[in-house]
Parts: C-alpha cells; sequence; structure tokens
C-alpha cells in the first residue's frame, strides 16, 4: 500500500536529464596504408592531369667477336600514365540556430573528422580507394576466409623476391583476423625463433618486430576487399609497388549561406593511385609487370 512519499515520480519536475559536455567518438580504423606506398610524384603533379612515368632499361650484353664491328643497340622504352582524375569530398551545413543553441560545437567537430573520414575513404574504399588493387594483382596466395600459413607467408615473400624487389622497404598490410591467426603460429610466438620479440608479442597480444623481413600494419580496413563476411586482401608489397599521388591534401573551405541562414563546410582531396608496372631485369628491355605486389588472401 502507498504511504506517499516523496520519489522519483511526484518530483518528476526536480530530476533533470543532465547533457554531458564531452561527445562519445565514433571509433576509427587504423589509417596507415597511403604511408606506405610510393609517393615520390606528388611533388612534379601540384599541377597538370597526366603523370608519365617513363621506364629505363638495363642495357643489353653482346661478346666483340675479333676483326668485327660491335653491334649498336637499341630499346623502345615503355611508360605508365597516371590520370589525376579523383577528388572525394565531405559537405555539410549547420543552421545559425542550432550554433546558438547547441552545447557542443558541431561545426569544428565534424570538420576536425573529416580528415579521417576522408583517408578512411582514400585507404579504404573498394572502389576508390587504395584497398580495391591488391585482388587484381598478379601475384595471389594464401585462401580467402580461411587462416594463413607459414606457406602463406613464404609464397607471398617467394613471389616479391623472384621480382628482385629490394628488400627495404617492403610492408604487411592485412586485417585483423589475418593478424590474429598468426599468433596460434608457434614460429611467430616462439622464441626459439623470433626471440624477445616472441616475449613481447605473447605480453602484448600482437606481432612485434618485422614478419620475414617486412614489418605488418593492421587495419579493419583491409577487410573491405572482397567486401563478403570473413574475407580478405592483405598486402604484401614494396613501397613502389603501389603509387598514390595526392595532388592536393585535405582541404577545409567555409562559406556562410544567406538563403540557408548557416555556414557551409566542405572538405575536399584531388588523388589518384595506381598498381605500378616496374620494368624487368631484363637485359634489353622487357615487358613491365606488377610483381613488385603480392595479395595475401585470408580472413576477416
Amino acid at each position: 500500500m502507498a504511504i506517499n512519499t516523496t520519489g522519483v515520480t511526484p518530483a518528476a519536475n526536480f530530476n533533470p536529464a543532465i547533457w554531458i559536455p564531452e561527445v562519445s567518438d565514433a571509433a576509427r580504423a587504423n589509417t596507415v596504408l597511403a604511408t606506405l606506398v610510393d609517393r615520390s610524384f606528388e611533388d612534379n603533379m601540384r599541377m597538370g592531369r597526366i603523370a608519365v612515368i617513363n621506364d629505363l632499361s638495363n642495357p643489353a650484353v653482346r661478346i666483340k667477336a675479333e676483326d668485327t664491328s660491335a653491334t649498336y643497340s637499341n630499346i623502345t622504352e615503355t611508360q605508365q600514365t597516371i590520370t589525376i582524375s579523383r577528388q572525394a569530398y565531405c559537405a555539410f551545413l549547420v543552421e545559425d540556430i542550432e550554433e546558438v543553441q547547441s552545447h557542443v560545437d558541431l561545426r569544428s567537430k565534424y570538420t576536425d573528422n573529416t580528415g579521417y573520414s576522408l583517408m578512411a575513404f582514400v585507404e579504404g574504399d573498394v572502389t576508390s580507394g587504395l584497398n580495391s588493387l591488391p585482388d587484381n594483382f598478379s601475384n595471389l596466395v594464401g585462401t580467402l576466409g580461411s587462416d594463413p600459413t607459414v606457406d602463406t607467408l613464404i609464397d607471398a615473400k617467394s613471389n616479391v623476391d623472384r621480382a628482385d624487389a629490394p628488400q627495404s622497404d617492403r610492408f604487411w598490410y592485412v586485417s585483423v583476423g589475418f593478424h590474429n591467426a598468426l599468433l596460434k603460429q608457434t614460429v611467430m610466438t616462439s622464441s626459439d625463433y623470433r626471440g624477445d620479440a616472441a616475449h613481447q608479442t605473447n605480453r602484448n597480444g600482437e606481432l612485434v618486430g618485422n614478419i620475414y623481413g617486412a614489418p605488418m600494419y593492421v587495419s579493419t580496413l583491409a577487410a573491405t576487399n572482397p567486401g563478403v563476411a570473413l574475407q580478405s586482401y592483405g598486402w604484401y608489397c614494396h613501397k613502389r609497388g603501389v603509387a598514390l599521388i595526392m595532388q592536393r591534401d585535405i582541404r577545409v573551405h567555409e562559406q556562410y549561406v544567406l538563403l540557408e541562414t548557416g555556414t557551409g563546410v566542405l572538405a575536399d582531396c584531388i588523388y589518384q593511385f595506381a598498381e605500378r608496372l616496374i620494368a624487368p631485369k631484363t637485359l634489353g628491355g622487357g615487358t613491365p609487370d606488377d610483381k613488385f605486389n603480392c595479395a595475401v588472401r585470408g580472413p576477416e
């Protein structure tokens, strides 16, 4: 039976909802792929639309016969063109009434977040981002949806080794599932194989140090391709294997729009990327190929 105490129901008018000034930020993927690929062409592309990259082959060698003239050789060199045609943007407009009445500066916070959004798109979008490339690499190892084996990693390394890619500037770029599957492998976690790096790996739950001579970077964005649950295409590549040209880095534009009674914000970047075709070691020239890259298929 009720005894008419003053509880939260009769005193509801005096129990306000309190709006916390700090907001709860959305999660963010690791954006690192753009720093791993070749961006050496950007300085020359602050203007212009098409980057033309000429190949330079190794000259042919012949044996000189006695009492004969040497034979001259020439090479019809190839070239690769990259047309800079992509412009990605984030845009929003905040009305004056919202700016005046809100306890959070939404325009400032959304503007700050556009940098992450654009780079996550440039790296991870399966149509207009770098991660649209690996399923088209000529070198493919592993099985989609299945844990990688030691043979998977060695096969990837062997493919890039056979292309004569330099040992420096190689990298792994893989999904969370691919990375975590490696934690099950003794060769990755035993100090018999990896010394102190194994102890740190077991302590932190992440692979420490180089994996078969190259650092490993992990991002959920690596699972955007093929866009199928529990599957991913990772990368084992040399830096020169893929080119990214950010012709204009992320730039923020603001404008007050009279008829909308608010401030519009647009952040954009102009860019293009391409799988590089590298001239082979063949003396006298040969057909360029993409063998500086290898896709490593595995779990999401």
